[in-house]
């Protein structure tokens, strides 16, 4: 898959007072070994860490202009800023900026070169970043091939006004998009990654292997501690969505079983991993009671086994697989 994905997540959501750094280090380390290329970053978590995981890109949100020192502290890939951040000259050194604009159907070169004239960085990248309108097909190929035409590359950052955020994310990506911003958990305002890569496995019968589920079900877990739950467990409520689709879903004008969207042996794969990156959480981290209750009752609900290992396997039933 081409296209680049962007976790927007410690910077857009309120992170819980009782999350250590160690816990953001190793929620930032799942997220990339589940397949995130860049963190992006704002100045209260930048400010919280002693040090950020290696080997990992980073992007600064700078949120105000009395932050560019710290472009200077650590190795940022990007230095994000806004049009709301252009009230004067800002300094970031050489740091490559991604130029962040509201969401539109036509791209403006005009407005690049003004801001360039302003940031002593190159901006090397614009982000679009707003809600549209519910797009088919051939509109988001339209508005990828569009965004190609740019002279630098773009980033879409579909936001959830409309209730599109996650539909308009799936179609860019099929359209080739170069690079998309979501935020893991359950959010209002983005896009989730976890119901982006599970519908991206509904829509290929199988994840791409850029993207690793054991890993993201160990970013969920660092997530409960990081921002102390808030969202719920979205890992949890797809699962059950899944559930649903391979016991119950029929077609609504024939009355017809539909052929499940994933298969029996995924499902095992899936629910295993989640259980096992769970108890390993539960073992191995120090966690306040509170959020460990809350992920016992999940290793409860979900360590049963539904579908017998045997029949599935068996060769006269491979229809099920």
């Amino acid at each position: 898959m081409k296209t680049v994905l962007i976790d927007n997540s410690l910077c857009s959501l309120p992170i819980d007072e009782r999350a250590k750094p160690g816990h953001i280090y190793r929620y930032i380390q799942a997220l990339t070994e589940a397949g995130v290329k860049y963190i992006e970053l704002d100045f209260r978590t930048v400010m919280k860490m002693h040090e950020l995981p290696d080997g990992v890109n980073y992007i600064f949100r700078l949120g105000d202009p009395m932050f560019t020192e710290l472009t200077q502290v650590f190795d940022f890939s990007y230095v994000l800023v806004t049009v709301n951040d252009m009230k004067g000259s800002i300094n970031v050194g050489n740091t490559p900026v991604i130029f962040e604009l509201p969401a539109m159907h036509s791209f403006s070169r005009k407005i690049i070169g003004l801001a360039q004239a302003d940031i002593s960085g190159p901006i090397t990248m614009a982000r679009y970043r707003g809600s549209y309108s519910l797009l088919d097909g051939a509109e988001a190929s339209e508005l990828v091939a569009r965004a190609k035409g740019m002279t630098v590359p773009v980033d879409f950052c579909p936001m959830n006004v409309k209730k599109t955020a996650l539909d308009t994310t799936i179609k860019l990506t099929m359209a080739g998009a170069e690079s998309i911003t979501l935020s893991m958990g359950r959010t209002k305002n983005y896009a989730s990654l976890e119901e982006y890569m599970f519908t991206l496995m509904s829509v290929y019968s199988t994840l791409p292997k850029e993207f690793d589920i054991a890993a993201l079900c160990k970013a969920a877990a660092f997530h409960k501690i990081v921002f102390g739950g808030r969202g719920g467990d979205c890992i949890g409520d797809m699962m059950r969505l899944i559930d649903y689709d391979i016991l119950h879903l029929v077609n609504a004008d024939s009355g017809d079983r539909v052929r499940i969207h994933v298969s029996l042996k995924d499902k095992m794969f899936l629910r295993q991993n989640y259980i096992t990156a769970l108890q390993l959480f539960i073992e191995e981290e120090d966690i306040p009671e509170d959020i460990a209750a809350d992920i016992t009752d999940a290793i409860d609900h979900f360590d049963v086994p539904i579908f017998d290992p045997a029949l599935i396997n068996d060769p006269k039933n491979k229809i099920l697989n």
